[in-house]
């Protein structure tokens, strides 16, 4: 080899080892940010009902505000047993997993957010699969003003104590009647929809007699004055124009 050629392999070599030498630049990895959390319209009513050891099922309805705060409901069928439980949803580092934190500290109260359903998890946060995976499925809903049990939780400037309040519900049938549990009787009445226009006509009621009559007659007066209503997730107001008269909640027994 001539010596143009031993100086062309040399720089060819040193050229090499320089190149070896450099530090290995990392690229950036870009997180994937499109999480449950982040993508999901996940704020909203989920129903379903969940596997129990010693009944038919768990009724349950779980809402979740936007501000992250939650209500759950749930009913043992074929039994009185009927919990609410209130508390913050806590999100989990994934973004895909939620902490239903309520008072019940030993509660298995992890969801994995999907699409329009909650899927409850096992106790080490794991999707249940299988056969039974449809079973721990609660599925997002819209509330209806027919076809929907209403519990009334406010009767607007009057104060109704707890005890009266759980007795009163009502239902809206697909035949435009409605019935329902008044503080001391049974009641029923005609109704008409238009949009968000609601028109009640003919309540009538039994004739029972019991303590609470007085709060009856406060709780006929306002029903008799609504002309319209709306729903709020899992919150029935009924109102006259823009003024809240009665307040219901969604029940599940």
């Amino acid at each position: 080899m001539n010596k143009r050629g031993i100086e062309i392999t040399l720089l060819i070599a040193v050229f090499f080892l320089l190149m070896a030498c450099q530090p290995t630049v990392k690229k950036d990895t870009v997180p994937d940010h499109h999480t449950a959390k982040t993508s999901l319209d996940w704020a909203g009513v989920y129903q379903g009902t969940l596997p129990c050891a010693s009944c038919p099922g768990i009724k349950t309805l779980i809402t979740i505000n936007q501000n992250g705060e939650f209500i759950k409901q749930e009913h043992y069928i074929d039994t009185q047993g009927s919990y609410i439980e209130r508390g913050q949803i806590e999100w989990q580092a994934d973004g895909t997993v939620i902490h239903l934190k309520g008072d019940d500290v030993e509660a298995v109260n992890y969801y994995k957010v999907v699409e329009n359903a909650l899927l409850h998890l096992n106790a080490d946060q794991q999707v249940i699969g299988g056969e039974m995976a449809e079973l721990y499925r609660l599925e997002k809903i819209t509330m209806t003003l027919q076809q929907t049990d209403w519990q009334l939780t406010e009767v607007v400037n009057s104060a109704f104590k707890n005890d009266v309040l759980s007795r009163v519900s009502m239902n809206f049938d697909d035949q435009g009647r409605l019935s329902g549990q008044a503080p001391c009787n049974r009641f029923f009445a005609d109704y008409a929809l238009s949009n968000d226009s609601l028109s009640l006509d003919k309540i009538g009621a039994t004739k029972m007699a019991c303590p609470f009559l007085k709060e009856e007659q406060v709780f006929f007066t306002q029903l008799a004055k609504v002309d319209n209503f709306e729903i709020k997730q899992n919150i029935l107001l009924l109102k006259q124009g823009d003024e809240v008269l009665l307040s219901f909640k969604a029940a599940i027994e």
